[in-house]
């Protein structure tokens, strides 16, 4: 076997040692890693989800507080003689003896649909409710559903009024339709609910909307006596459609502190079956099982006092499952997630699979290259060295010049080949010393001459080389600070287009309140000319919301206007970099107006005002004739700079604090500092800062030319100078020294 061979096979009995290790190693750290942020990760998303599923049960209770106290005080505003005509416009006698919306108005998108059994004989009570229930579903049942299923008001006399995207509850109604079978009603009832408090109702089966619900609702007297109540139904399937960041073949399901399964993704016919009440001791579920002792053995043992609301994930006894729940605001239920252990061991293993795959993937590829190596650092000398001895006779017979022999990159065949080559030169040496030395004599005035010839003509062409690469490098400069200056721009005017968002946001609401005020009121005016009486207060009402709107819209555009002149300003200026005459104050106040939606826009995304506090101390009337588009640059950069990178890693008790003041004014020259109390700079960074391309945030948003675009405005078009001093843990101060008059560009 060659010696390049023997290599190849050693190295590569190594290199497999090696993999194999690296492979096993990878394996046992993904599964401990695995095994340490499962627990972390279950718990997450089920306090995640059980948040979500409260903070909806929170919001349908305020939503029927709110519904049911506006709705009583509308019936008592609402004038008789209103309600009998609204009640005309909007509902008529079926056929079969059911009230209900107009055809011609039934637009169950929009609008509520209703259906009431009372026969012929409605009384002035009745179509009164009808109409304030109708009204006020129409008003804010669009807002409501979604997230709610419905909003509805239910009447004793067998009837309802409900907003149901997209459900005409009018249309499927019979003369046998009795919302009394529905445990809305039941529960509502004086006899039960003596309190007349809001309550959940349990788990039922609706027929008409052909899903699962849970309902919240609120006894609904009026002058002394029930009239109905008002609600909001929330569909089970809801609860189960919430964000989940834990791998597939987990289980979220619900369960019921009394030991009832409320929802499960696989068993929603058995949950039917049992009418919304399964009792997890009719499933004999051994996972569920586990899962409901495991919930109520820790209830129990941390009844004490220990705070539950953030939930647990816990391993089963036998070690098969993960389980991991939190309690949901409301009912009283738990929000539950499984997760198979085995799935979680599949991953690993599959984990190991793909590395050990790469592995020997790697493994083939180094053999591959090592082959090569070998060819090329031991193989091939080798042969060299061979050939050069077979031929060595035949030089020395033929009074040749013995070539030399290429050594290689090793040691040991370097010194070989000198060797060798000192041989054949000691050989050779007698009968060609005369001539060597002759050629070596020719050799050393040729390449004297040559040396002379290539530096007369160097000297010739290098003032035009000089000034070629000054050229370049001027318009590389130039075109480095245009670019620099555009990207501010892009992020200013991304900041700006953001912020811009929220004025002109509340302007149109505003100026749309204020039109339907307008409306109100112009339609009282209309009712007043056909003879109806006028509420003047509710005139005023409408006047006065009218006002208010206007006010508040002519504020937001009064703020969107001034947002975009400071824009308009500094885009100007440093877009065409033009020179005038202008107030140092008024544009230092102009870029640092900009600057928070300039840091807004960058990757890091904080506000300005949670990276520390800026302090401009810069008296007024301090005229500058030079160019505010570069000085507002160099002022940004310099801010921005202190607040990303000074206050990165401030250790001041107070906070992070920038400054901007006027050191020295005089006649022609200003000295204008900003300092920071953040980290400071590291010595061995204060010499390089103002090089292009030097930054500590690469790959975070930092391109290394901010101050460098600085120090070349500073130096070359405002005509100062710019100065660094920093203190390791104390902070940094730049110093700017600027003539009040700019040099000619």
């Amino acid at each position: 076997m060659s010696l390049a061979r023997q290599l190849t096979v050693q190295i590569g009995a190594v290199i497999v040692l090696l993999l194999l290790c690296l492979a096993l190693i990878a394996q046992l750290s993904i599964a401990r890693l695995t095994s340490a942020q499962v627990p972390s990760i279950l718990m997450r998303n089920v306090v995640l989800r059980a948040t979500q599923q409260g903070q909806l049960f929170a919001q349908a209770q305020a939503s029927v507080k709110r519904l049911h106290a506006a709705w009583l005080e509308r019936a008592e505003a609402l004038p008789p003689a209103q309600a009998e005509r609204r009640f005309a416009e909007l509902f008529e006698r079926s056929a079969d003896g059911v009230w209900r919306v107009k055809p011609a108005l039934v637009d169950a998108k929009r609008r509520p649909t209703f259906y009431l059994q009372n026969g012929q004989g409605l009384s002035a009570d009745e179509r009164l409710r009808a109409v304030v229930s109708h009204d006020l579903l129409a008003e804010q049942g669009p807002a409501l559903v979604p997230p709610f299923f419905s909003a509805y008001v239910d009447f004793v006399e067998k009837g309802l009024m409900v907003y149901s995207n997209g459900i005409d509850w009018g249309a499927s109604a019979t003369p046998a339709t009795d919302n009394f079978d529905y445990p809305t009603m039941q529960g509502s009832d004086p006899k039960r609910n003596p309190q007349r408090e809001q309550f959940w109702t349990p788990v039922y089966f609706d027929a008409e909307a052909k899903t699962w619900m849970v309902s919240v609702i609120a006894p609904l007297d009026w002058r002394g006596r029930w009239v109905g109540t008002v609600g909001h139904d929330i569909s089970v399937d809801t609860l189960l459609n919430v964000p989940q960041d834990v791998e597939n073949g987990s289980k979220a399901i619900i369960l019921s502190h009394d030991g009832h399964l409320i929802a499960h993704p696989d068993l929603r016919e058995r949950i039917a079956q049992a009418q919304g009440q399964l009792a997890l001791a009719q499933l004999n579920d051994p996972v569920l099982d586990m899962a409901y002792a495991m919930i109520r053995s820790h209830v129990q043992s941390q009844a004490s006092g220990a705070d539950l609301g953030q939930g647990l994930a816990l391993q089963s006894p036998d070690g098969a499952y993960w389980v991991a729940w939190a309690p949901i605001a409301g009912p009283d239920w738990w929000s539950v997630t499984l997760l198979e252990k085995a799935r979680l061991d599949q991953r690993v293993r599959g984990a190991a699979y793909w590395i050990l795959g790469f592995s020997l993937l790697a493994l083939g590829l180094t053999l591959w290259m090592v082959r090569r190596v070998i060819r090329r650092l031991v193989k091939q000398p080798l042969g060299r060295l061979t050939g050069a001895v077979d031929t060595l006779a035949e030089q020395l017979a033929q009074d040749r010049e013995i070539a030399p022999m290429v050594a290689g990159s090793s040691s040991d065949l370097r010194r070989l080949s000198s060797a060798f080559d000192a041989l054949g030169a000691q050989l050779l040496a007698r009968q060609r010393e005369t001539q060597s030395q002759a050629q070596a004599l020719q050799h050393e005035v040729t390449e004297r001459r040559q040396a002379e010839g290539e530096v007369r003509q160097l000297n010739a062409t290098l003032e035009d080389r000089v000034a070629q690469r000054t050229a370049a490098l001027l318009q590389a400069q130039e075109e480095l600070v245009r670019k620099e200056t555009l990207a501010g721009l892009g992020s200013l005017v991304a900041g700006v287009a953001h912020e811009l968002n929220t004025p002109i946001g509340n302007g149109l609401m505003a100026v749309d309140t204020a039109r339907t005020a307008v409306e109100a009121a112009l339609t009282q005016l209309q009712e007043q000319a056909q003879g109806l009486p006028l509420r003047r207060s509710a005139l005023q009402a409408n006047l006065q919301t009218v006002a208010q709107g206007l006010d508040l819209a002519l504020g937001n555009l009064g703020r969107s206007a001034s947002l975009v002149q400071d824009f308009k300003q500094v885009s100007v200026d440093r877009a065409s970099l033009q020179r005038r005459l202008f107030d140092l104050k008024l544009v230092c106040d102009e870029v640092l107006h900009l600057l928070p939606y300039t840091l807004n826009a960058r990757p890091q995304g904080k506000s300005l005002h949670s990276r520390g506090v800026l302090r401009v101390e810069v008296a007024a009337d301090v005229q500058l004739d030079s160019y505010p588009g570069a000085f507002g640059q160099v002022l940004g950069n310099l801010v921005e700079n202190a607040f990303v990178h000074g206050l990165a890693n401030c250790q001041s008790e107070s906070g992070g604090e920038v400054l901007i003041r006027l050191e020295s004014l005089s006649n022609d020259q200003i000295v204008l500092s900003v300092s920071d109390n953040g980290g400071g700079i590291p010595l061995a960074h204060q010499s390089q800062v103002f090089k292009p391309f030097f930054t500590t945030k690469l790959g975070e948003g930092g391109s290394g030319l901010g101050l460098h675009l600085v120090h070349t405005l500073v130096s070359n078009v405002l005509g100062g100078s710019i100065e660094l001093r920093s203190t390791p843990g104390q902070g940094t101060v730049f110093t700017l020294n600027l003539p009040r008059r700019a040099p000619q560009a």
